[in-house]
């Protein structure tokens, strides 16, 4: 089989379909991109009422553009055909999208689930179709880099520009602490930080990839950026995903990369999560730590964790728990409980919307696969560009899900790279894939 963003793996025949131009197939690359990344309403205003207002009931203008990335989606994947799909049909992403369907019939709030998965649904068909979509990994490159680089550009342009919609300023409603952090076409702090920490990743792929000055401007600007966004997370864990997955290189041997890649996440959560379950991790962590409650988020996940024991086979429904009922914690109007809108955490997002079975699966299809994706395909201990690329996406983004709740969240930029990075990893091991213009079908 063929798809158009790796190089040589197994090969496979594909029957021939009728070609893409390569102006649709930037154009559609292109636009899904930008939906995903940047959404509609760049340069977000934080004194706006209307901003600092539940968000449960959607946002018109991100619904139009769905429908339209949607559309976009629909016809890439038609031109492609169903033999495209096939690597995808893995065991674990079988099982989580039949319990997500689950999760969503026993939901407290069916509709809110449903609304939910509709748009999950679309915004995992755009990863689909951003992947095989290119004609070549070079292309795939070039477009992913172009795009990258004038999303971050724009947002520099706005610290110019529009300052006080381009950073956090004292006048904000929500959070005007952050005052000065810099948070570009994005709505806070550190969804800039998440973004722009992948845009370090995704500058170093392109300059892999032949396009050495245009990269290493990418990841600089990118890593400068960061800096000045004063997210803590993304500060942190950028520079450890770029020391782990050069480690992970020391040796192509299976248990070495599952060492390597994993461990740091069993830690990370044992002293996170850990802390507020076991008494006794929460005893070392605070006579260790300089901040123990995690910048207030112990609070948050000790209210997770009493919620989950509720409902802890198939939780409250996807997509459900924060948007409807709970909204807001249901909480003294003056705790951080009251203000948060997810658990602040990945994992435990996940139980509270999908119960322990679909943290379960989640574990199963987006932390553990991964490994064996990755060790499925040729190369022992030498990475490509574009498996380093979808490794280090990948790694970013569990890492950072610690922190924040970043798995099955459609809107979130970080998910839609997370998922174009386990289904990469997934076609580089079951595909061939074309490295240069060898293959313009």
């Amino acid at each position: 089989m063929t798809t158009g963003v790796a190089t040589p793996s197994r090969p496979v025949s594909l029957p021939a379909r009728a070609g893409m131009p390569d102006g649709l197939r930037v154009a559609a690359m292109a636009a899904i991109l930008l939906v995903m990344l940047v959404g509609a309403n760049p340069f977000h205003d934080g004194t706006a009422p209307e901003n600092a207002a539940s968000g449960a009931g959607g946002n018109l203008g991100n619904q139009i553009l769905f429908l339209i990335m949607g559309a976009v989606a629909g016809t890439v994947l038609l031109a492609r055909g169903a033999a495209a799909l096939r690597p995808l049909a893995s065991l674990p992403i079988l099982l989580m999208l039949g319990w997500l369907a689950v999760s969503t019939a026993l939901s407290i709030e069916p509709l809110v689930s449903a609304r939910r998965l509709f748009s999950l649904v679309i915004m995992t068909a755009a990863a689909v179709a951003l992947l095989v979509a290119a004609r070549d990994a070079r292309q795939f490159a070039t477009v992913l880099g172009a795009t990258v680089l004038g999303i971050v550009g724009v947002s520099y342009l706005g610290l110019v520009l529009v300052p006080e919609r381009a950073m956090h300023t004292a006048f904000d409603l929500i959070e005007p602490e952050h005052a000065g952090s810099w948070r570009g076409i994005y709505p806070h702090k550190n969804a800039a930080g998440a973004a722009m920490g992948a845009f370090v990743f995704v500058g170093l792929f392109w300059a892999g990839t032949g396009r050495r000055i245009l990269g290493v401007l990418l990841a600089g600007a990118a890593a400068t950026f960061l800096v000045f966004t004063n997210a803590k997370t993304s500060i942190a864990i950028t520079p450890v995903v770029l020391a782990l997955t050069w480690l992970s290189t020391w040796s192509g041997a299976t248990p070495w990369r599952r060492l390597v890649l994993l461990t740091p996440l069993a830690l990370l959560l044992t002293v996170t999560v850990g802390s507020v379950l076991v008494p006794g991790i929460g005893a070392l962590v605070a006579n260790l730590a300089g901040d123990p409650t995690f910048t207030g988020r112990t609070e948050i996940w000790e209210f997770a964790a009493d919620n989950i024991a509720k409902r802890p086979l198939a939780g409250y429904g996807y997509g459900a728990f924060w948007e409807s009922v709970f909204y807001g914690g249901g909480a003294d109007a003056a705790t951080w409980v009251n203000r948060a809108t997810d658990a602040h955490n990945g994992y435990l997002n996940t139980a509270l919307e999908s119960g322990l079975v679909g943290l379960a699966l989640t574990a199963w299809w987006i932390v553990w696969a991964p490994v064996t994706d990755l060790q499925n395909r040729a190369g022992g201990r030498r990475l490509d560009p574009l498996a380093m690329l979808f490794l280090r996406l990948w790694l970013f983004s569990i890492l950072v899900a610690v922190f924040e709740s970043v798995f099955y969240q459609a809107t979130n930029g970080l998910y839609f790279l997370l998922v174009v990075a386990v289904l990469g990893l997934r076609y580089l091991a079951r595909t061939r894939v074309v490295a240069g213009g060898e293959d313009r079908a």
